[in-house]
């Protein structure tokens, strides 16, 4: 092999993986954040979901930044009556960090198996 090839195979290897861990997302995820697909409940609404996104919002009072947390809930269940869930049950919401209970004591769950239930490939690049 010459230095050439060795540049192109090392450059596709680079690729490969980088369409597995993009590093931008890996990057911009804030550091101390809880990770993709952890179960959590928002305080807002009392619906139980999984973590599929976070950022960096507001300071608050001490200056540290607030991480925002866009939160995949599932369809909320009756225990009187079922109803037949609408063509989309799920529901997406920002919440603060401050608003969300986390289940730490469950694994992460793989959150690209929801893009076949949202019917859309919006998960991809996790």
């Amino acid at each position: 092999m010459n230095g050439k090839d060795d540049t192109e195979i090392l450059e596709k290897i680079k690729e490969a993986f980088e369409s597995v861990f993009p590093t931008d997302i890996v990057d911009s995820y804030p550091s101390g954040a809880l990770p993709l697909g952890t179960y959590a409940r928002s305080k807002q609404l009392d619906r139980l979901g999984v973590i599929v996104d976070a950022f960096y919002g507001k300071k608050d009072a001490d200056g540290q930044p607030i991480i925002i947390y866009s939160l995949l809930l599932f369809p909320k269940r009756s225990t009187v009556m079922p109803v037949a869930p609408p063509d989309n049950p799920y529901y997406l919401i920002n919440e603060h960090e401050y608003d969300v209970i986390a289940y730490l004591m469950l694994d992460p769950i793989d959150i690209t198996q929801f893009a076949p239930l949202l019917k859309r490939e919006i998960y991809d690049e996790y």
